[in-house]
């Protein structure tokens, strides 16, 4: 089967093993569950089985596996074929239940040749059954569409929805129009990605010949990320697997984080109740990380309950403790990790790339964004959008940009039906056309339209009522703009312009879009502070640049950031984990869940921490400005259950600065050659940091009277300018 150099390279390979390795690799026979803790190489212990079962005679076309992404399964694929030279078939569950459906779906009355429909698809079906309702929102159709995706994914069908759990108008209206959306789905031969899944169980369900069929093609079935299943994906491989119970599952209960998106960590805690007999081997070597590292992370996970025991343990050494750092603010916490990662860079000559930033939102990336902009570093953010290049912060920055200048097409053309006014495109280029013809800005054409003057087309009564609406509220809003601060003026837009009433389209975002224009607000605030001439100008100004600045890709080399869901199944040299603050991580939402909801970010922060390789950082702060105002945080409950003797308390060096400021000078954050605010003196510049009778005190030159005081720092309230 294998040539001489196969052979060597098996051999090679087998003896780089562990002994737990091995016997998940020559288990043969019978159900067999690997829990693979992180760092513990169990991609290369299901693709080693496979190639062990083939060298033992199993023909490759009789092993099915089955992964959840498609770089996973095309690595996997890959491997195997350039140690056996044969095909397996290797594939998300999705691919799988595609293919399946190809081959057999014409026994559930559809035709083989149907099409897979993609979101905007379901979502515009939604709609027209909406439509005889009278329904005609659009936001309707996207949580009818998640309620219908739902129950697929918990194997529910239209006839057995539980109606008592339905309180709302929109979900009462639900069982309707699922049923309704299955048979058009049906009489249309299509399917959507959803279906791949849950047709393929009522196929086996409902036809056991076709079931056996299958059953009898794969006798041996092999299961990675088991703890990220969910109903329908577990009712489909049991169904697969009745027949042989060769079934082998690898995942990790410790990893399961992904509840929300409808995974079942029930799944892998019962694999044995589920499979009589299981063989349950456990990977506890750790291959990515230092004991340091691994020890607070043991100590961390044990606190859940729900959960197999297990110890993670490391041959690369203590390593460095895990650095903990208590900073002012999120400014404060921001220029720490700047500080880490030029060091890193410029004196251990660390690439960016192997460096990152996680974060438990979305909205916290936008104060490391301006930094690292202004440092010139170069980033990227991982599975998500660059703050400035969010729909919503470009949707308002949108309507300010017409606020102080109502010239600019492309702003009017992207607001002027947001929230929906029955004003389509046709009408857009009617009015832009006639505005140029005219020789007026877009926006005072539009003025003189809804003044009552007559244009040269005809326009509806309904376009013009949306048109004198959205006029009347820029009008509205120019007026607020002379006499309001620029924070308070980010916040009457997002009101006047009922810009809520467009998060509300897509409840599943919502929360994070509105934490985004909070941290907007916030960001107008911290520009008032500057006191600056012309504050709306140079505030569209310079994020209109820092947008520009996004788009640019001048290097491969560049810092990642990214939530921590977005970065399983990936490891770092250097990790910071900030924010570490009740109600940011643990985030606030999982007090509504009880002891399940705080198990999942004990297991999310579990998951940062094994992602580091070397060394990790991870920052807190006792002020942060959140929901429009700053506000003292506590601690998260996960550092407090850290062991001492694995953290080290990180303070600044204040060497440079020819004084030893402490814990006073650690947290004030202010230092010499700082520009910072005074409220009665204005704008100044640090020239000493010093110790006084009274403690930690400064002297500042300020501009408006060219004096230099000297002011106590528990009293001055300074805010340090960026």
């Amino acid at each position: 089967m294998f040539d001489e150099m196969d052979q060597n390279l098996m051999m090679t390979q087998s003896d780089l093993l562990n002994p737990e390795q091995k016997a998940a690799i020559e288990h043969f026979e019978g159900p067999l569950l690997v829990l693979a803790g992180a760092g513990s190489g169990k991609t290369r212990v299901v693709t080693h089985r496979i190639v062990n079962l083939i060298e033992m005679g199993i023909p490759a076309s009789d092993i099915l596996a089955v992964t959840f992404t498609n770089k996973a399964a095309g690595e996997m694929k890959e491997r195997v074929l350039s140690l056996t030279h044969s095909k397996v078939m290797i594939s998300t569950f999705h691919s799988l239940g595609a293919k399946i459906l190809r081959e057999s779906i014409t026994a559930l009355g559809y035709s083989s040749d149907f099409t897979i429909y993609d979101q905007e698809d379901v979502i515009k079906l939604v709609k027209s059954l909406l439509l005889p309702l009278g329904v005609k929102e659009k936001g309707e159709a996207k949580q009818i569409h998640s309620l219908i995706s739902r129950h697929k994914n918990d194997f529910i069908a239209p006839s057995e929805v539980n109606h008592s759990e339905l309180t709302t108008e929109t979900e009462m209206r639900f069982p309707e129009v699922y049923a309704q959306y299955q048979a058009k789905l049906k009489e249309y031969n299509a399917v959507d990605f959803d279906d791949l899944l849950y047709l393929v169980v009522r196929l086996f369900r409902e036809c056991p010949e076709v079931l056996e069929k299958y059953q009898r093609r794969w006798s041996f079935v092999l299961v990675d990320e088991y703890q990220d299943t969910n109903v329908v994906q577990y009712m489909m491989i049991r169904c697969l697997v009745e027949r042989t119970g060769n079934l082998m599952v690898v995942g990790d209960p410790d990893q399961s984080i992904y509840s929300w998106r409808g995974a079942n960590i029930n799944n892998i805690l019962n694999f044995e109740r589920d499979y009589a007999g299981a063989k349950v081997i456990q990977l506890e070597q750790n291959y990515r990380s230092t004991e340091h590292i691994l020890s607070a992370a043991n100590s961390l996970i044990r606190r859940n309950g729900h959960r197999y025991e297990k110890h993670l343990w490391s041959d690369l050494g203590a390593g460095e403790k895990i650095c903990l750092y208590q900073a002012q603010n999120e400014h404060d916490e921001a220029d720490y990790v700047l500080k880490q990662i030029k060091y890193f860079s410029l004196k251990k000559s660390m690439a960016y790339k192997d460096m990152v930033i996680f974060y438990r939102t979305n909205f916290q990336s936008r104060v490391f964004e301006d930094k690292l902009i202004r440092a010139q570093i170069p980033y990227v953010i991982v599975g998500g959008v660059s703050f400035y290049q969010r729909r919503e912060i470009k949707d308002i920055l949108a309507y300010l940009r017409l606020v102080h200048s109502g010239t600019d097409f492309l702003s009017f053309e992207r607001t002027v039906n947001m929230p929906k006014r029955g004003i389509g495109p046709a009408t857009i280029d009617k009015i832009r056309l006639a505005s140029i013809e005219a020789q007026m800005p877009i926006v005072e054409y539009c003025e003189w339209l809804v003044s009552g003057s007559k244009p040269a087309f005809k326009i509806s009564a309904k376009v013009m009522s949306g048109l004198t609406e959205y006029i009347g509220a820029i009008r509205n809003l120019r007026a607020l703009s002379k006499t309001l601060s620029l924070a308070e003026l980010v916040v009457q837009t997002i009101e006047k312009v009922r810009y809520e009433s467009v998060l509300r389209l897509d409840m599943e975002t919502f929360e994070d879009r509105k934490a985004n224009l909070d941290q907007l607000v916030t960001k107008a605030a911290e520009w008032d502070s500057l006191d600056q001439e012309k504050q709306l100008e140079s505030f569209l100004q310079e994020l209109t640049l820092k947008t520009d600045l996004d788009q640019v890709d001048d290097a491969h080399d560049r810092l990642n950031l990214m939530t921590i869901h977005n970065g399983k199944g990936l490891e770092f040299p250097l990790v910071f984990m900030v924010g570490m603050e009740e109600d940011l991580f643990p985030h606030a939402n999982s007090r509504r869940g009880g002891e399940e909801a705080l198990e999942e970010e004990r297991r999310l922060c579990y998951v940062g921490i094994t992602r580091a390789k070397q060394q990790l950082f991870m920052t807190h702060a006792d002020y942060r400005f959140l929901w429009g105002s700053s506000r003292s945080m506590r601690k998260s409950r996960f550092l407090r259950e850290l062991p001492a003797e694995h953290i080290e308390e990180e303070e600044e060096s204040y060497e440079e600065y020819g004084v030893d400021l402490g814990e006073e000078g650690l947290l004030a954050g202010i230092f010499e050659g700082d520009m910072v605010f005074h409220k009665e003196f204005g704008i100044g510049e640090v020239q000493k940091v010093f110790k006084g009778s009274l403690g930690l005190s400064y002297e500042v030159y300020f501009q408006n009277d060219s004096s230099i005081r000297t002011l106590v720092a528990k009293y001055a309230k300074l805010r340090r300018l960026d």
